[in-house]
């Protein structure tokens, strides 16, 4: 099913991720932008990059989309997909000879039958995530995808074989559709290693082949499902009973899983800065180390070594942070410390805690160091309450405990999805990522600037907005029947549906939530087709034949 716009806002490992609608992410800066303008400087720049980023792939997409629709059939591939797809698909079967209204009631009962097929599907892909069922969830993905490339995918290629007679054997033909059908699943749902722009390509491949296959479909059954999809995606996301809109909750839960899908990321310039996030004020006088944990003691200044020597760029190999040597410990009682003086109360994994030597709060007013574990009290963190303290178990590691954080130092703050915690100075600079693997190490990545400076956002790299394939597979799909008609009527889509797109991503912007990308586009789209094929090409037909002079 379709996907909403998002936004990427916390590092992903490239195989595509869960459909997750924009977020914010709270902070208590205000932007430099006027805000009681009806839209600001750095929605408008967002907007506009956005556009650039997303506009180029759609683009592409739709014309190979129409191309492959034109060149790669002829009437007999034709008759015999609209047939094919008429008795998998549809109910009722309409024909030329009913009447309009006949025809237009039984295309909106079969588009509403398959629509709620798709409705019904998504639920079951809600169901299974919020139940964890990831293997299943994440098996049927890729069983899909390696069937969509492989048999789809081959079918249109035996077609273009037939039509254009190439000379290829059997052996070399399934040889290289089991290579692409492999390379295209590992690419969009694996990605480490691969380069992006062969992700990218593969996603739009698999776009255009669902596109070349939708299209056999008979004229009334095309528009009429383009039309139902396009509202079935505007209640899926909008309505609180929607489907995608409850898929949107349950990943932006705590503890969610990353759930890979086919979504399409498209990288965001530096200057492009999400609206609700302002870049923080550099520093005049940047801090020595990390004061996350402002502590005196050779384990903590050791540590934050550990983490600048260990930790590299963006995309680089993310390196293991090593605890810190339990050796060393204090208790102090909270009483001692002035209210005003003490520090904000988080809850962050034990692993991280450990790391940088930060005191557990306890329920009785006691705060206890992480560094050793032999003061801890029996009631500080119900995770100890083992024999081996000087070793916890992963699980301990991976748990949740409040601990104190130093009044004037640095934050560690939870990213909205999964286990990323980002790591702040005491400017609120951003200086690292942070996170926690299954056996309870931590593990950071720096966050640079072009210069290889830390920069004061979370990661140019991971500035990224994305579009689900559904929605370039519609687009297409819209583009390649109206082809089928005329080139007026290619064009005026083309045009519309980009517009459409940009419209959605200035609401994005704005409205600073997960957004439906069919209606405007589609809506528009259908609209300007029905415009053109029956006033604008009869009246640019009738001043060729009659030639006005001025």
């Amino acid at each position: 099913p379709e996907t909403p716009y998002q936004l990427q806002e916390s590092p992903t490992n490239g195989d595509g991720a869960p459909t997750e609608g924009f977020q914010d992410e709270p902070n208590n800066t205000t932007s430099d932008d006027d805000d009681d303008d009806p839209m600001s400087v750095t929605e408008l720049l967002y907007s506009s990059s956005s556009y650039h980023a997303i506009a180029k792939p759609v683009t592409l997409t739709m014309i190979l989309s129409a191309l492959t629709v034109i060149y790669v059939n002829d009437d007999q591939t034709l008759e015999q997909g609209a047939e094919a797809l008429s008795d998998a698909y549809t109910v009722w079967k309409t024909d030329n000879s009913q009447g309009t209204a006949t025809n237009l009631g039984l295309s909106l009962l079969n588009a509403l039958v398959m629509v709620s097929v798709i409705c019904a599907m998504t639920f079951v892909i809600v169901a299974l995530y919020r139940f964890r069922c990831m293997k299943c969830l994440i098996g049927y993905l890729i069983f899909s995808s390696s069937m969509l490339l492989g048999l789809l995918g081959g079918n249109l290629w035996q077609t273009a074989i037939e039509i254009y007679r190439w000379p290829v054997d059997k052996p070399t033909f399934f040889l290289a559709l089991w290579n692409f059908a492999l390379v295209g699943v590992m690419a969009v749902f694996y990605g480490q290693g691969i380069p992006t722009y062969v992700s990218q390509a593969y996603l739009v491949c698999t776009s255009v082949i669902l596109a070349w296959e939708l299209a056999h479909f008979d004229a009334w059954t095309a528009w009429t499902l383009l039309i139902m999809l396009a509202l079935y995606d505007l209640c899926a996301v909008l309505t609180p009973c929607g489907p995608l809109k409850a898929l949107v909750e349950a990943m932006s839960e705590e503890e969610a899983p990353e759930m890979p899908g086919l979504l399409y990321e498209a990288e965001l310039p530096p200057e492009a800065r999400r609206p609700g996030v302002p870049k923080a004020q550099r520093p005049q006088q940047r801090p020595p180390r990390s004061d996350v944990a402002e502590s005196d003691s050779p384990a903590a200044e050791e540590e934050d070594d550990n983490f600048s020597r260990e930790s590299s760029g963006i995309g680089a190999d993310r390196s293991t942070v090593p605890s810190v040597n339990p050796g060393q410990e204090q208790t102090e009682d909270n009483n001692s410390v002035p209210a005003a003086e003490e520090g904000p109360v988080v809850e962050l994994p034990l692993a991280i805690a450990r790391v940088y030597n930060l005191p557990i709060v306890t329920d009785t007013t006691t705060t206890t160091t992480t560094s050793d574990s032999n003061t801890i009290v029996d009631n500080a963190a119900p995770l100890l309450d083992t024999p081996s303290q000087d070793n916890p178990t992963p699980e301990q590691l991976r748990g949740m405990v409040k601990v104190r954080l130093p009044a004037n130092g640095g934050r560690i703050i939870r990213q909205p999805r999964g286990r990323l915690y980002l790591e702040r100075d005491r400017f609120g600079t951003p200086k690292r990522s942070l996170w926690v693997d299954r056996q309870g190490r931590v593990f950071a990545e720096l966050i640079e600037d072009n210069n290889g400076d830390t920069d004061s956002k979370i990661g140019d790299s991971n500035n990224r907005i994305r579009l689900g394939l559904g929605d370039f597979i519609f687009y297409s799909v819209l583009v390649a029947k109206a082809a089928q008609y005329s080139f007026a009527t290619f064009c005026a889509c083309v045009l519309v549906i980009l517009a459409g797109l940009g419209g959605t991503l200035v609401l994005l912007s704005v409205f600073h939530q997960a957004l439906p990308a069919l209606p405007i586009s589609i809506f528009l789209g259908v609209s300007f087709y029905l415009l053109t094929r029956t006033i604008l090409e009869p009246w640019m037909e009738q001043v060729l034949m009659q030639p006005y002079y001025v």
